[in-house]
């Protein structure tokens, strides 16, 4: 009987849940009830029994018009079809987004950690390394751009792999009922392990100043100062590289669940903030290069960017709420 209920759901996935698609559902499902009991009187096999119902009521076309579906089925015919994604398809999904994330999460972290080995080197600038003198900092350099190169190449594979799949970008998707209820079942057991990797990385930010607080504090010489720099460093990458991690394993569960970021609403927001941004980034950069070069300011005209950024979200935020306003 669950394979009836299954091959139902998978039926009517595509339909829109409306009241007359959902009175239409609960009648064939009656229908179909029906039937397979009137079956299993009759002695057939469990098998045979959901065979029979299946040939007999699994065809949707032929019973639209009993059902009340015909113009439904008409729009629906009209209107662009939708990609069904199978269980297997969204466990695909899932392991090639954790695969990049993890990807991903290495590189930022090699960026972070890049200029670590430069920073302590530099700071012993008067002291000559391996009988070199600025050895140390060339060293750093050589570390930095190495590093930095790996986290590069990182970038492009984890771009590669996710470019497999189109689902952030194009929603016109649906999930079958296995793929529904697994994906919604993976999503709760991730909700804690998401929680403890966020909770360590917000713990391990706080305290990564720690050390540069207590020598700050104790006075001591400069080039100690430096290496607490480099423990801040050393520290936020690990709580980067768990954030980063957490997060695109939720986004994963989040896209094919078409939740959070990934609505249909989300996703008409983000784009109006790419058809805004196409010509108001070109504008700031026009401003910020003229307003730098005429001034020779450059050690505050940054300021332009920040500014930006707040005028950008208030702009897309605004044009959002207008155009919320005008649909309702």
């Amino acid at each position: 009987m669950e394979t009836i209920r299954t091959y139902l759901e998978n039926m009517f996935m595509t339909l829109p849940k409306n009241r007359d698609v959902l009175r239409a559902k609960e009648e064939l499902l009656n229908m179909m009830e029906d039937k397979y009991s009137e079956l299993k009187k009759e002695g057939r096999t469990e098998n045979e029994a959901v065979g029979i119902v299946i040939s007999e009521f699994g065809n949707l076309n032929e019973l639209a018009e009993d059902l009340g579906l015909s113009d439904t089925l008409k729009r629906m015919d009209d209107e662009p079809k939708r990609t069904v994604i199978s269980l297997e398809t969204a466990k695909d999904f899932i392991q090639n987004h954790i695969k990049a994330s993890y990807k991903i999460a290495t590189g930022v972290l090699l960026c972070i950690w890049s200029p670590i080995l430069l920073i302590l080197l530099s700071s012993r600038y008067d002291e000559s390394f391996f009988g070199v003198k600025n050895g140390g900092t060339a060293l750093g350099m050589v570390v930095l751009f190495t590093m930095v190169a790996f986290a590069i190449g990182l970038f492009i594979m984890s771009g590669v792999e996710l470019n497999r799949y189109e689902l952030a970008t194009d929603g016109r998707f649906l999930l079958d009922h296995e793929a529904s209820s697994h994906v919604r079942a993976e999503e709760d057991r991730n909700k804690m392990s998401m929680a403890t990797k966020i909770t360590i990385g917000v713990i391990l930010c706080i305290f990564s100043s720690v050390p540069i607080i207590m020598l700050g504090i104790l006075e001591v010489e400069e080039y100690l100062l430096v290496y607490g720099v480099g423990v801040l460093l050393f520290t936020v990458g690990f709580a980067v590289f768990l954030f980063i991690t957490a997060g695109m394993r939720q986004s994963a569960y989040q896209i094919l669940l078409k939740k959070g970021d990934y609505t249909e609403e989300a996703r008409n927001r983000s784009k109006k903030a790419e058809l805004i941004g196409g010509f108001y980034w070109p504008i700031i950069v026009i401003i910020y290069l003229y307003w730098s070069f005429t001034t020779g300011n450059w050690h505050y005209t940054w300021i332009i960017w920040p500014l930006a950024g707040l005028l950008f979200a208030a702009v897309t935020g605004l044009w959002a709420l207008m155009s919320k306003d005008r649909t309702s």
